[in-house]
C-alpha cells in the first residue's frame, strides 16, 4: 500500500522538464553552434515555438561568476528547435574548462519566463590560432 501511494504522488507532481546537455565542446577562436531539436513542456507536449517567444543564453565559468558570455539564441518555429551560437571573436575570450550555460525562453503570450536547457560545455585551447 505505501508504494501505491508514492507512486501515485508521483505521478501528480509537476516538475518542469529541463532538457540537460553535458560536455559540448567549444575550440577557442573558431565559431560555435548547436541546434536543440525535440524540445517539450512540462506536460511533455512538443514546445510549440511561436514568433511572441524570446530566447536568451549565456555561459559562464561557475553559475555565480559576474562574467558571463551571451549567445546568439535563433529560434525556428518551422521546425521547433532553438539554435545558440557564439563567433570566433568571443569563443577566444572564453575561460578554458569546464563552464556551464542554460538557455531561458520567454513567452509574450503568457509573460512567463522558463529555463528549457541547461548543460555544460568544455572550452578547449585552439594551439593553431
Amino acid at each position: 500500500m505505501f508504494i501505491y501511494e508514492i507512486i501515485n504522488k508521483i505521478k501528480t507532481l509537476k516538475l518542469m522538464a529541463v532538457y540537460e546537455v553535458n560536455n559540448l565542446i567549444i575550440h577557442k577562436g573558431t565559431d560555435f553552434t548547436k541546434t536543440f531539436s525535440d524540445i517539450v513542456n512540462e506536460d511533455g507536449s512538443p514546445l510549440g515555438i511561436t514568433s511572441s517567444y524570446s530566447g536568451v543564453s549565456k555561459l559562464r565559468k561557475h553559475s555565480t561568476s559576474e562574467d558571463s558570455f551571451p549567445f546568439n539564441v535563433a529560434l525556428d518555429i518551422n521546425e521547433d528547435t532553438i539554435t545558440i551560437s557564439m563567433a570566433s571573436t568571443i569563443t577566444s575570450t572564453l575561460p578554458s574548462g569546464r563552464c556551464y550555460f542554460d538557455i531561458l525562453l520567454a513567452s509574450g503570450e503568457n509573460s512567463t519566463t522558463k529555463k528549457y536547457i541547461s548543460g555544460t560545455l568544455i572550452v578547449q585551447d585552439t594551439c593553431s590560432l
